[in-house]
């Protein structure tokens, strides 16, 4: 069973290049951190005093950042408000950007409970993503038209939508 991150997108090395510099973006700057994307097997994060972890996934990526304080970047706690809310995905959104942004979700709010669905109209199809206790979970839908804007809900939705619209071009 393939993880998570690559229901996604497959993790080849054009779409871990993808994921590492998306991560790079969405990283606190004030953080220090650096990632890059390693072979295929995932990513090296060093730090400011060269030292450098290896990541096989963007779940261990993402504790391994927060392990040295850092955040994504304009992030704020999410409130407990119940919603639903659409975010507004621009052509220069991708699945590998937005599985980077799942994962730090899931890192910097490990009580949320939000369910993504994102559409993916290179396979059209859509994708649900579930974060939920500091897990993330994803699954393919079949819908005969993916929408094109993500549809976030549950508590802090408002919250999520404006997040990932700033950070749109993760």
């Amino acid at each position: 069973m393939p993880r998570w991150e690559d229901v996604l997108a497959p993790p080849t090395r054009p779409v871990l290049a993808a994921r590492a510099a998306a991560a790079g973006r969405l990283l606190e700057p004030a953080s220090g951190l650096r990632v890059r994307a390693w072979l295929s097997a995932g990513y090296l994060l060093d730090d400011r005093v060269g030292r450098t972890v290896h990541a096989a996934d963007l779940d261990t990526l993402w504790r391994a950042a927060a392990d040295r304080g850092a955040r994504p970047a304009g992030w704020r706690p999410l409130r407990a408000t119940p919603a639903a809310e659409r975010a507004g995905l621009p052509g220069t959104w991708d699945l590998a950007a937005a599985a980077v942004w799942c994962a730090a979700v899931a890192r910097a709010e490990p009580d949320a409970e939000l369910e993504i669905t994102l559409p993916d109209p290179a396979a059209h199809r859509a994708v649900r993503v579930t974060i939920a206790a500091g897990t993330v979970r994803a699954a393919p839908l079949d819908p005969a038209d993916p929408v094109p804007y993500a549809r976030i809900t549950g508590p802090g939705a408002s919250e999520a939508a404006r997040h990932v619209t700033a950070h749109h071009r993760l």
